[in-house]
């Protein structure tokens, strides 16, 4: 059995919402950050990168962190199992016209969406645990640094996405798949560090609305015992 270790209001939450869509047995541990907001020593002597979210399997003795790799592993192993039918929905085939769709986010949602925003929040973090005057040189820094760099490609990332969405339910078309799983962490981020991107983009902020309104996503919140998906004070 999956054990999943759950760091709380990080990217682990999509994991638990994965596994909830699934209906798979697993184990859910759930670790508390510290006041740094930092995963405690005990999980990072569990993850092999000391980040989250880790599995483990067969009592530890296999270990995988990252999000889109455990992903694949949770759905290799439904499609093994009596959930393949779920699982091979969740994961558009070579061939299908959800494919390609698919494949573009569930890639971005790791290597474009959520570099950007965990760029945002460090600089959002730095001028507040800094002292006058380098807190100061710090929000001018970062100001300039979104306004240059992370605003205009997240602009573009929404822009695409609500393109998307406009003509259709889901990020790959008209049925859930793991892109939808994978991304919601950085679109709630998003919205939360940018509010004004809600009502920039509306197909984006509906979309939002309908995940968190999917019995497997709220039950996914009631386990990990959290009000929303990302991290809000930090």
């Amino acid at each position: 059995m999956i054990t999943l270790h759950h760091l709380e209001n990080s990217q682990s939450f999509r994991i638990v919402w994965l596994l909830e869509e699934l209906e798979m047995p697993y184990e859910l541990k759930i670790y508390k950050r510290t006041a740094e907001k930092l995963a405690p020593p005990e999980y990072k002597a569990i993850s092999p990168l000391g980040t989250s979210p880790t599995i483990t399997v067969d009592d530890g003795n296999l270990a995988l962190s990252e999000s889109n790799a455990i992903i694949e592993y949770v759905l290799d192993e439904a499609e093994s199992s009596d959930r393949s039918a779920v699982a091979k929905n969740l994961r558009p085939g070579a061939g299908s016209k959800e494919r390609v769709p698919y494949l573009f986010w569930f890639h971005t949602s790791a290597a474009s969406f959520q570099s950007l925003m965990s760029m945002d929040t460090i600089f959002q973090v730095l001028p507040k645990r800094s002292h006058w005057p380098i807190n100061a040189i710090l929000r001018a820094v970062a100001s300039k640094v979104n306004s240059s760099f992370i605003r205009p490609r997240l602009d573009a990332i929404f822009k695409l996405a609500e393109e998307q969405l406009h003509k259709h339910q889901f990020l790959a078309g008209d049925h859930l798949t793991a892109a939808d799983v994978t991304i919601i962490y950085s679109f709630d981020a998003a919205v939360t560090q940018m509010p004004d991107l809600k009502a920039q983009y509306p197909a984006c902020s509906a979309w939002l609305e309908r995940m968190m309104q999917r019995p497997a996503l709220k039950k996914a919140l009631e386990k990990v015992n959290q009000d929303s998906i990302s991290l809000k004070d930090f």
